[in-house]
């Protein structure tokens, strides 16, 4: 299968310039220096391109300090280790145990301090990608930049999975082998990843994204969104790319799939892999084939997960499935009449 983006990056360094030079390649230019006397820099540096953003695995070694000016994009900073201060535009920013923070594509961005121990893991988002997603997805006409909070609360929800996905892909950056370079994972989860951060941060539209939509009558629609599933299930749908077969947008198509079958369209993409995946455990030779494999194919990073979406929807383990245990393999849910 074709991957996306970039192949990673991985870099360490002592050296200011080269530091300088990689940040501004994969972020943003900057100027930065080292804040302790006598200090050495031990710059660690990975990245993980997608089509509409950029995941960052940062360390610095010893505290720094880093102005960066205009932004031009979303971008988040979550603090695996360590404390850091910043600003923009006179607002205060700050990451550690609790916060992470939430920076605006306008306005003077400067990092004050970060701690010796900080570990950082930075997203980068296209401007015109988030706002398009706010705009399309969610029925909301954007005027100008999304006004986010400053702030990003990770100690509890919603921050925290919003944070745990920007954790998640920060700790692939710099994997090759990475599955979030097949589309058929790095679509739905750069949509999932968008709309998370619009509903963990405050800002204009939030509200917005509260109120229920009204449902057309989408029959014709709906099938073709039905129908591309089945006909290319290990294709990287998103409720975007199902929205723009059926001819409505993705929150009533979202609304659509609730009302008829009660599970979201990526939550009925989710299922008709699953099945997909039953197949050829139950068919495969497991002295050939592996659980491992066979989820990553069908598009589940996580085996964890995997396992437990599969024992919920078979009653079986999937390791079971393949030394010859094929469990109840119901059909998913067909469209209201």
């Amino acid at each position: 299968m074709a991957l996306v983006g970039q192949s990673p990056i991985s870099v360490r360094t002592g050296d200011l310039d080269e530091a300088r030079e990689i940040c501004g390649e994969h972020m943003y230019p900057r100027s930065m220096r080292l804040l302790e006397r006598g200090a050495r820099l031990d710059a660690r540096y990975a990245f993980l391109k997608l089509p509409t953003m950029t995941v960052g695995d940062v360390r610095y070694g010893t505290p720094v300090a880093i102005s960066v000016g205009e932004l031009d994009s979303y971008h988040v900073n979550v603090a695996a280790s360590g404390r850091f201060f910043a600003g923009q535009d006179g607002r205060p920013l700050e990451g550690g145990p609790r916060w992470a923070a939430v920076y605006r594509p306008v306005g003077l961005t400067e990092l004050h301090y970060t701690s010796a121990d900080s570990r950082l893991f930075a997203l980068k988002i296209d401007r015109g990608a988030l706002e398009t997603h706010l705009r399309e997805t969610h029925d909301v006409e954007v005027r100008g930049p999304i006004r986010f909070a400053g702030r990003l609360d990770v100690s509890r929800p919603p921050g925290r999975s919003c944070a745990a996905l920007i954790r998640l892909l920060g700790e692939e950056a710099g994997n090759p082998d990475s599955i979030f370079h097949r589309p058929m994972v790095a679509a739905p989860l750069e949509e999932a990843l968008m709309t998370a951060l619009l509903l963990a941060v405050d800002h204009q539209y939030q509200d917005q994204l509260q109120e229920p939509s009204s449902v057309r009558d989408p029959s014709r629609g709906f099938r073709a969104a039905i129908d591309a599933v089945h006909d290319g299930p290990r294709r990287p749908h998103t409720v975007a790319t199902l929205a723009e077969l059926a001819g409505v947008s993705p929150s009533r198509l979202r609304a659509t799939f609730l009302n008829r079958l009660g599970m979201t369209p990526m939550a009925y993409v989710r299922q008709t892999r699953l099945i997909g995946a039953h197949s050829e455990l139950r068919d495969a030779d497991p002295a050939c084939s592996s659980v491992n494999a066979i989820a990553r194919r069908w598009g589940f990073p996580r085996r964890d997960l995997f396992d437990a979406h599969y024992r919920a929807r078979f009653h079986v383990d999937p390791a079971a499935t393949l030394n010859g245990g094929t469990g109840k393999a119901n059909d998913l849910p067909g469209p209201a009449a």
